[in-house]
């Protein structure tokens, strides 16, 4: 794109067009300022997930929904099942997907989300899909 804007200009000021005489200079410092692109912009890049930030982030995205039970507290663990452990039912199921889903920034489609019925389940689903290996 800036080749084409380069040539055009550079035509222009061979017709002698007075509005873009000095376009050139203009142009050379556009190419100078463009030369260098941030792919992330001013931000680092994102950071690899770990199997710990994973386990972390699953039981924080659970605690962290508006209707958990706080005498529940104790019982949330990695291993707890959903239904027998903690006594959730079926649209708390669908509804704690939803925090892990705001959590994680992706959507777990439902045919998966019936399957994941404790957090390591969650935890395991999460890590296959974005490539956790550490």
């Amino acid at each position: 794109m800036l080749r084409g804007f380069t040539r055009v200009a550079s035509l222009a000021v061979k017709a002698q067009l007075p509005v873009l005489r000095n376009a050139p200079q203009a142009i050379r410092v556009a190419q100078v300022r463009l030369s260098h692109v941030e792919v992330f912009g001013p931000f680092d890049p994102p950071k690899q997930l770990t199997f710990k930030d994973v386990e972390s982030r699953v039981l924080k995205a659970i605690r962290a929904w508006d209707r958990f039970p706080v005498d529940k507290e104790a019982q949330l663990k990695i291993d707890a099942d959903f239904n027998k452990d903690l006594g959730f039912d079926s649209l708390d199921h669908v509804e704690i997907m939803m925090a892990v889903e705001d959590e994680f920034g992706f959507e777990i489609p439902l045919e998966d989300s019936e399957k994941l019925k404790t957090p390591k389940d969650v935890f395991k689903y999460i890590c296959e899909r974005e490539d956790v290996y550490n």
